[in-house]
């Protein structure tokens, strides 16, 4: 266990020392939003692409990792649905957000600098690819859910796919990893000035993108509604990292390594931008608490978990 908090501490003091930094006004919390866009619009992509861009396209893309995370990730957003619809009996709104904080992990600013650490340079690969489960897949089903949700009877559904298509397709993480992956198929190099521009930036990205979320934590309300928001914060935690489990015991050809990175991202918090999209359509107080909630409790969790599935325990 102290070979693994060796690990993971640093990870969530950086978070608890943001947090304590907006919430001591030591900085002001638009400081803290501006890393969170430095991080998001700069440092991530740059770090995707260098990782992608060097690599060889045929190892970049596991089918049996996305047949477990896809697979797990889905069935979880199913749960949250399903069980928000018949426990709560709320809106089909309500549980789309309810599906996406439990499936839809803070992989880009956590997993990253965890699985790194933990398993390796030879397992981001299931970083990117659970990125891409989360920009592709979670983030789209969730806002089509929603979106026809609130335009329901007004006959503009080929609009609503339109706006859904404009978000996920000016992603700029999205747009990092297609280019990452174009390099990588068609083995372009950058000029040297630039390629190490790419690399200062892509060494900015997990300390940053760490900070930025404890300055986002401070902002955020916790308020009403802790009974679904600790529901949340259990199906995020607990569910959906043993439906990953599950699949990964339906799979047995995925590399072991791969296979613990697909534990250790299910086991995530949700990511942080869950209250923001949810605020557009006015459910914003439920997921803001639970990311409080998840963030605080996933020290304890991811610790319990790595320990008990023997994950970065060394020998």
């Amino acid at each position: 266990m102290l070979a693994i908090l060796a690990v993971t501490a640093p990870i969530f003091l950086l978070i608890a020392l943001g947090f304590a930094a907006v919430r001591r006004a030591w900085m002001p919390r638009e400081g803290a939003v501006a890393m969170s866009r430095y991080a998001l619009l700069f440092a991530l992509p740059a770090l995707l692409f260098d990782t992608l861009s060097k690599r060889s396209l045929d190892s970049i893309l596991v089918p049996d990792f996305l047949l477990v995370y896809v697979s797990a990730s889905l069935i979880t957003y199913g749960i949250g649905v399903l069980v928000a619809s018949i426990a709560r009996r709320t809106s089909p709104l309500d549980n789309a957000f309810f599906g996406m904080g439990l499936s839809m992990s803070n992989s880009s600013y956590i997993g990253y600098p965890l699985v790194a650490q933990l398993l390796g340079d030879s397992a981001l690969i299931a970083v990117v690819m659970a990125i891409l489960t989360e920009v592709l897949i979670i983030l789209p089903l969730t806002l089509i859910l929603t979106e026809f949700h609130r335009e329901r009877g007004r006959g503009s559904m080929l609009r609503t796919l339109g706006r859904v298509l404009r978000t996920v397709g000016t992603n700029p993480i999205l747009l990092a990893i297609a280019a990452g992956l174009a390099f990588s198929a068609l083995g372009w190099h950058l000029p040297v000035a630039i390629g190490r521009t790419i690399e200062l930036l892509a060494g900015s990205a997990a300390v940053v993108a760490l900070f930025a979320i404890g300055g986002s934590l401070a902002g955020q309300r916790v308020r009403g509604a802790l009974g679904p928001a600790t529901a949340i914060a259990t199906g995020k935690l607990v569910v959906h990292p043993l439906v990953a489990f599950g699949m990964l015991m339906l799979v047995p050809t995925l590399d072991p390594t791969l296979g613990q990175a697909a534990l250790i991202l299910a086991g995530l918090p949700m990511v942080t931008i869950f209250p923001l999209i949810a605020q557009r359509y006015d459910q914003g107080e439920i997921p803001a608490t639970a990311l409080v909630i998840t963030t605080l409790l996933a020290f304890v969790t991811l610790n319990l978990g790595l320990w008990l599935w023997g994950i970065g325990v060394p020998g």
